[in-house]
């Protein structure tokens, strides 16, 4: 990707949503590292974080940015909108003044921001689900297991049992028919195998053999994501990643930190993310979709 400075303001950001209804399969992990990718490219990037209990993405940026106040180096930040869940009585309220404020989040980043990068919950929730109908890529990321794959196709050892699809897929297949009824665009699904083993056992074959088949009849595409680096776990308390500058803050970059920055650049790369963002026809799709929801929510309380 290569920033284009003459480009005009007025453009419609590309939403990434990075979701699985499967917990611990690194999906805050993705978020931090591709937000500040794209922050480092030259990108002006917008984060919203919807999982509304862990907030492993708010606890980051709020750690970057009290080491930007000081960093012997300029740090990077984006635009970071951290969504409250509502505990209200009626659940019909909540979800209305959920979807307020997630559309409050996306109206003003839709015009200055090129990228919005949203983190969800491991959860089949209200603003989970409607993260999904708004995606043009969606990043599913999976531990190199087949509890992980169940989530989209039923893993079973009865073959009459195996193959259905699982409950997350069903989300991401309804995402897309919503998606159709907008803008007669798509979802482009990515599925990112995280923490993929050094070496290759008859596990991890089965698994990618697996995959290759499904990626054929669910539509997505499959590309290697992070091994498990105890660099991301030591830099998260002070908000930092791998790409960031620490050599100049007096620390030696290893071979593990080294593969890490090529491991990201990778990911990056294969997810053929847009040099620039194009499509004012989507970005009035889009209002019309958020005000037939309004509508929506309006009826139901009259």
């Amino acid at each position: 990707m290569s920033f284009d400075a003459e480009a005009p303001d007025l453009r419609p950001a590309h939403v990434i949503v990075v979701a699985n209804e499967k917990g611990g399969v690194g999906k805050s992990t993705l978020s931090i590292h591709l937000s500040v990718a794209l922050m480092k490219a030259g990108y002006r990037v917008a984060t919203i974080d919807l999982d509304t209990r862990q907030r492993s993405l708010t606890r980051f940026y709020e750690n970057r940015a009290s080491f930007a106040r000081t960093a012997p180096w300029a740090v990077e930040l984006p635009r970071h909108f951290a969504l409250d869940h509502v505990r209200g009585a009626q659940a019909q309220d909540n979800e209305s003044a959920e979807f307020a404020a997630f559309a409050e989040a996306i109206g003003e980043v839709e015009h200055a921001y090129e990228f919005v990068v949203i983190d969800t919950p491991a959860s089949d929730t209200y603003l989970m689900r409607l993260a999904h109908s708004l995606a043009d890529t969606l990043i599913s990321p999976m531990n190199d297991s087949f509890i992980d794959m169940d989530v989209l196709s039923k893993v079973h050892h009865d073959r009459a049992h195996r193959g259905a699809v699982a409950q997350y897929a069903e989300i991401v297949l309804e995402a897309r028919r919503k998606r159709r009824l907008v803008d007669n665009g798509l979802i482009d699904w990515v599925l990112v195998r995280n923490r993929i083993a050094a070496l290759h056992s008859n596990n991890a074959r089965q698994v990618d053999q697996a995959l290759r088949k499904l990626a054929v009849e669910l539509q997505f595409r499959v590309a290697e994501g992070l091994r498990d680096r105890v660099i991301f776990r030591e830099l998260f308390p002070i908000g930092l990643t791998a790409l960031d500058a620490i050599e100049e803050a007096n620390c030696q970059l290893t071979p593990s930190q080294m593969t890490a920055r090529r491991e990201i650049a990778t990911l990056v790369s294969d997810l053929r993310l847009p040099s620039r963002v194009e499509g004012a026809n989507y970005l009035e799709a889009r209002h019309v979709w958020f005000e037939s929801l309004s509508s929506y929510y309006r009826e139901l309380k009259s």
